[in-house]
């Protein structure tokens, strides 16, 4: 009996086939309406929904036509993609296992199955799959395009690389491929050879969305500012919904001091509420994000990258007795001419190797500068993992027996995470380098103080809380005020005789529309005065510059800084400038420290996040308080009041100097027995098996 609704089968159809999948969809419910298995209808419906960029919504109708024809393949195959792309990873992979039954030792089947097991993190069935397939079809390019995709995915770079090249050899038009390639390369901090790959991806598709957003990543790592906000921007245009694209996007303007509402802050911060991998944790302390969107971000972004790693390996458990020394390893990219490479060489010098024994784990391909030659030789042992895979790595550091392994980079560049989420010791310890949550389970506590995280912020972080008793932040004090030097001249810095000096030295990124109009309005209020930035790109400058104008005050009171080699030439000039401004949403941290050594005073708001409020837990522990300012009418009075009394800001600059000698702050010597007797409680509460998370 024919059906009633057959002509309108027969439009949908139409529609379907000529890629109409609106109405393709909407007949497709008007016959469902009438007929709910129809199976036609449920197959159109989905693969509409799916070709649309609806994948999660296409399961359901493509599940409730495989449960009525579950020998199809071509339904299985849809229903397998959907399940993938909708990341119902397990779910996807039963499928796959049913179409093998269904067609075994298809090179196609194994490789897409290959993929659902490496987004579950089962690299070892993936392997399977893969090496399957290459043996059925040693000239599938996919197989060995997705073999790179998985080792890379495990870091094992090199052998990545050797599959994407033999990918390439086999198709050398495969765009995918070439951008895939390039980010191995990327990883391997070859840049050079990563901006070459994705140059040739986009070559070969120049509407290829990733490999936009992929060159942009590679080119603001070699410090194309400009060109990297070019890529992103052709990138978002082309494919917006790119993972963490808008965030970069976002990124790149900010830090260029490009400030229209395109993407928007408030639709950035609405997709990280519902979950969107919208951007990186890091990119998101630049925005008013609170501390529970800062820890749904982090949440999201370790469950994307960390999630079904586990805890492979504990490191060991902790058998030292009163004895034996414990093993105290640091983890960090950054292990050079960093602020935290330089904060490390000093705290590193005054551990007491009675009580521990200091690994220092360098992530990166070694620069050669002078920071990194004294931060090796203050380590007892030293271990280069810049090119070892996470396996290699993870044995290694579990033959060491690490007892507490200190990760100093959190979620910003050059971060090995998936060792920690591996397990590289029984106690693992997020600290310094990322001002705020990881949003992961296998961090045992972060390293705070009460002015950074009060107890009531607890909540907003996966991490328990391990306070020091002072400022958590470990300043440099390498360098003595009487080794400052005489002061250089105002004119020497580009600066007037006379008039109030404001300063910020903080990145351009740190500067929103919101603080530049209570900059300007200081300006407009101080007659004389100029404002002194560090210096950005030049693109920034014309930027800031412009946005000076717009608000009525000359361009020429903003002068920029050049950066100077020596650090103490640079904290000696600090001392001309007045007064030190800070940013809200991202204070100054090293650089507050550096102003405040140097003797000069910093004005901060309180902000109501981590990487808001250092700069206050700096003035707290330096006795300074009466600089934190709870509002921005407050700051902007503070400000003015010690711009135009010339007295009261002498007393303040009498009382700094005063209290660099004695106030906690600058104390590193105790600093770092606080910080010890911190690891000491650790491992105390470990070894009377107390749980730490």
């Amino acid at each position: 009996m024919a059906k009633s609704y057959a002509p309108m089968t027969q439009q949908m159809l139409q529609a379907f086939h000529s890629q109409h999948l609106e109405t393709a969809e909407r007949l497709a419910k008007m016959i469902l309406s009438i007929n709910s298995k129809d199976l036609i209808a449920l197959q159109v419906q989905g693969l509409s929904l799916a070709m649309r960029g609806q994948v999660a919504e296409s399961v359901a109708p493509l599940y409730k036509a495989f449960q009525q024809d579950q020998k199809n393949p071509e339904l299985l195959s849809n229903l397998a993609k959907a399940q993938q792309g909708a990341e119902l990873f397990q779910d996807a992979i039963r499928s796959y296992e049913k179409l093998n039954a269904l067609i075994p030792n298809n090179p196609q089947i194994l490789t897409d199955m290959a993929t659902a097991y490496a987004k579950a993190k089962r690299y070892d069935k993936a392997g399977e799959c893969l090496d399957r397939a290459i043996q059925i079809q040693p000239d599938y390019f996919l197989a060995w395009s997705n073999r790179g995709n998985l080792l890379a995915d495990m870091r094992l770079l090199e052998d990545a690389v050797e599959s994407y090249q033999k990918a390439l050899d086999l198709n050398p038009i495969y765009a995918e491929g070439w951008t895939n390639y390039g980010n191995a390369l990327f990883a391997m901090g070859k840049f050079e050879d990563a901006k070459a790959a994705h140059e040739q991806a986009l070559k070969i598709n120049p509407d290829f969305g990733e490999a936009w957003s992929n060159y942009g990543n590679t080119l603001l790592e070699l410090k194309f500012a400009d060109e990297s906000f070019v890529a992103y921007e052709k990138a978002f245009r082309i494919k917006s919904e790119t993972p963490y694209l808008m965030g970069h996007l976002f990124a790149a303007k900010r830090n260029l001091c490009i400030w229209d509402d395109s993407p928007s802050e408030n639709t950035l911060l609405e997709l990280v509420a519902n979950g969107q991998r919208a951007t990186i944790p890091f990119h998101l302390l630049q925005t008013q994000a609170n501390l529970a969107l800062q820890k749904v971000c982090a949440t999201t972004f370790s469950h994307d990258r960390f999630l079904g790693f586990g805890r492979l390996n504990s490191g060991g458990s902790i058998k030292n007795t009163s004895k034996e020394k414990i093993r105290l390893a640091y983890f960090s990219s950054d292990f050079c001419e960093h602020p935290v490479g330089i904060l490390m060489k000093n705290l590193l010098q005054m551990h007491d190797r009675s009580l521990f024994e200091v690994y220092g784990f360098f992530l990166k391909e070694k620069t050669g500068d002078a920071i990194e030659a004294d931060l090796i030789d203050s380590f007892d042992q030293v271990f280069n993992l810049h090119g070892m895979s996470d396996p290699e790595a993870a044995m290694k550091i579990k033959d060491l027996r690490i007892d507490i392994g200190v990760d100093l980079n959190g979620h910003t560049s050059g971060a090995r995470t998936a060792l920690f989420a591996r397990g590289v010791a029984p106690i693992q310890v997020n600290y310094l380098g990322y001002a705020g949550t990881s949003g992961a389970d296998f961090y045992n506590v972060l390293i705070a103080d009460q002015v950074v995280i009060p107890p009531e912020h607890q909540i907003h972080y996966t991490e328990k809380i391990a306070y020091l008793p002072h400022s958590f932040f470990p300043v440099d004090t390498s360098i003595s005020p009487d080794q400052f030097g005489s002061p250089p001249t105002r004119v020497s810095q580009g600066l007037p005789d006379n008039g109030f000096v404001f300063a910020c030295f903080n990145n351009a990124y740190k500067i929103t529309p919101y603080i530049f109009d209570i900059w300007m309005d200081l300006l407009a209020k101080v007659p004389g005065s100029v404002l002194w930035l560090s210096k950005p790109s030049a693109k920034a400058i014309e930027n800031l510059q412009k946005e000076a104008g717009i608000r009525g005050i000359d361009p020429n009171r903003l002068i920029f800084a050049s950066r100077v080699p020596d650090r103490a030439d640079h904290l000696s000039r600090l001392r001309i400038a007045d007064l030190f401004l800070d940013t809200p949403n991202y204070n100054a941290h090293a650089t507050a420290a550096d102003a405040l050594w140097a003797g000069l005073p910093v004005l901060t708001l309180l902000g109501n996040t981590f990487a808001g409020r250092v700069a206050a837990s700096q003035l707290n522990a330096l006795g300074l308080a009466d600089l934190i300012s709870r509002s921005p009418l407050e700051y902007v009075n503070k400000a003015l009041e010690l711009a135009s009394n010339p007295i009261r800001l002498k007393e303040l600059r009498d009382r700094l100097e005063s209290n660099r000698l004695t106030a906690p702050l600058f104390n590193t010597k105790q600093y770092v027995r606080d910080l010890e007797s911190l690891y000491l409680g650790l491992v105390r509460q470990i070894t009377e098996g107390e749980c730490l998370n």
